[in-house]
């Protein structure tokens, strides 16, 4: 599988417990593995069910990067730069209001494909 394979080209990964929630959660559409190399992780994420965005994504692009995570050094300037620039977000209440830090990705419609997240350092 794909653990597998990142071994094989990482070397040996370090998997990371599951997340345990104090509190019930809906199905969240998907399951995910995150393991790690070093300082560097990888999330690999499997859909549950065949109309999330992770199955519809699956359905039309095959396997491959779903996201990326980048860290930056406040969110929020970077969301109000992207904002200036047009470029699609999601999780963001939009333009004269405090953008969502905890998770504001950049759209894979303006990043070919592939969901770029943003984090603070």
């Amino acid at each position: 599988g794909a653990v597998a394979q990142f071994e094989k080209i990482l070397g040996r990964a370090r998997r990371a417990p599951a997340a345990q929630s104090a509190t019930p959660r809906q199905d969240p559409g998907y399951r995910a593995q995150v393991i790690s190399f070093g300082t560097t992780n990888i999330e690999l994420v499997t859909p549950t069910n065949d109309y999330g965005p992770h199955a519809r994504r699956l359905v039309a692009r095959g396997d491959g990067v779903y996201l990326v995570a980048l860290k930056v050094d406040s969110v929020r300037e970077t969301v109000e730069e992207l904002r200036g620039k047009g470029i699609r977000l999601v999780s963001d209440p939009g333009p004269g209001t405090e953008p969502i830090t905890d998770l504001v990705c950049v759209h894979p419609a303006s990043a070919y494909g592939t969901m770029l997240l943003l984090l603070e350092r």
